[in-house]
């Protein structure tokens, strides 16, 4: 019986590290598009529009989902609530990068297309969200397999009759995310797919928790972001592309890991009622697991520079930038497990202020790099050393007081997951 339950949890872990991998073939099959269509600048003009989508997921994946997730979403009042934040999130998140991005980058046509494909990013992903909390992930393959089909079946047809533009590029993404809505409803287990009212719902109590952990979230994203923005401002459009180049690379196993931190979110849920110490335990041995994983893995991505690096195109991707981003996925290995297991037990606002102690590190450090006339394939490393801080930090400051904390106040912390 035991090694049939190991089985199954081991079946949830590879179907949560299948489902982000197969979403990270579906980025890379459109970023090597965009190299091959668009070269460096057009690369760079994808990459930063995804980022900023990717940022607006984020924030909506760690407020909306993650309260799905560790919240009682069966309560009517906190399913209420989530579905009214759902659509105040993505109203405002459209209205203000569609806006930006129009005055800035994109055609207003454009921006309108980028716009509608990030709520359908939103949107997406709180289902997605919906499976992770009943930990059925390899349903996850079939939306995202979905996704991916989508996309780069509308890019092709594309391609057949014209030439792909950047238009193409958002078009494609809302196609694809749209069906991938319609699949993930429809897979939904049927005591999943139902809606409470939003009036009445308890929005201070999503609120309460859902910021913390959004800001939380959308801090290595934002950052992300704030990284192409300075590179471009630094270095050029072209700098950025060889940097997003080497990044297109290293993406399967950033995402890879991505997926098993978000199994180790929901296992860490199911779990909850065991100590910290025990888990942190737990913790550690997943983290180093990961991490000699993505060593492994970037060793032979790192190898295989020159040969892979002609699937990109054009572009010359430089090696140095290669081994920044497998730095920076073994600094995300050694993090994530913390993070979420400190979320999990009632701390995200201390996690929180950890996530802009390193970022601010990582963004003064960024801006000395580039001010020098270092490289711009020295970013990842910086992002790297930000995570690498941001880890020790959430460990120190964060779940070592947790261990010491009386059950009566770790019970008072935790109260927002009974609401």
């Amino acid at each position: 019986m035991a090694m049939g339950v190991g089985g199954l949890l081991r079946s949830r872990a590879v179907g949560a590290a299948v489902a982000q991998v197969w979403q990270a073939v579906g980025n890379f099959g459109l970023q090597i598009i965009a190299a091959w269509t668009l070269g460096a600048a057009g690369l760079g003009l994808i990459s930063l529009s995804l980022g900023v989508i990717i940022l607006a997921t984020a924030l909506a994946s760690g407020m909306i989902g993650d309260s799905l997730v560790i919240l009682q979403r069966d309560n009517p009042r906190i399913r209420g609530a989530l579905l009214g934040w759902a659509l105040i999130v993505a109203a405002v998140s459209a209205v203000v990068t569609g806006v930006a991005m129009a005055v800035t980058l994109l055609t207003p046509l454009q921006a309108v297309l980028f716009a509608c494909a990030l709520v359908a990013f939103q949107f997406e992903e709180l289902l997605r969200r919906v499976f992770m909390g009943v930990m059925q992930f390899w349903r996850l393959v079939v939306v995202d397999s979905v996704a991916v089909m989508g996309a780069l079946g509308s890019l092709a047809l594309v391609a057949m009759f014209g030439s792909v533009t950047v238009e193409a590029f958002f078009a494609a993404l809302l196609f694809g995310q749209l069906a991938a809505i319609v699949v993930a409803v429809l897979l939904l287990p049927r005591e999943e797919r139902w809606l409470a009212p939003v009036r009445g719902a308890d929005l201070r109590a999503v609120w309460a928790f859902g910021s913390w952990r959004g800001a939380q979230v959308a801090v290595p994203q934002l950052m992300m972001t704030a990284s192409r923005v300075l590179i471009t401002a630094f270095a050029g459009g072209v700098a950025l592309g060889l940097v997003e180049g080497a990044r297109i690379l290293v993406a399967p196993v950033l995402l890879t890991v991505q997926g098993l931190g978000s199994y180790l979110l929901s296992t860490y849920v199911r779990d909850k009622s065991i100590g910290v110490v025990e888990l942190r335990r737990r913790a550690w041995r997943a983290s180093g697991l990961m991490m000699g994983a993505a060593l492994l893995a970037g060793a032979a991505i790192f190898a295989l520079t020159g040969p892979l690096g002609r699937i990109v195109g054009d572009i010359a991707v430089e090696r140095l930038a290669v081994a920044g981003w497998v730095a920076y996925v073994i600094a995300s290995a050694s993090f994530q497990p913390f993070a979420s297991l400190a979320a999990v037990k009632g701390a995200p606002r201390r996690v929180f202020a950890c996530r802009v102690v390193d970022a601010s590190f990582a963004a003064a450090l960024f801006v000395i790099v580039l001010a020098a006339g270092l490289p711009a394939a020295w970013a990842p490393f910086v992002l790297a050393a930000g995570l690498v801080l941001g880890g020790v930090l959430v460990r120190a400051a964060v779940l070592a007081p947790l261990t010491k904390e009386s059950p009566a106040r770790r019970a008072t912390e935790l109260r927002i997951g009974h609401a």
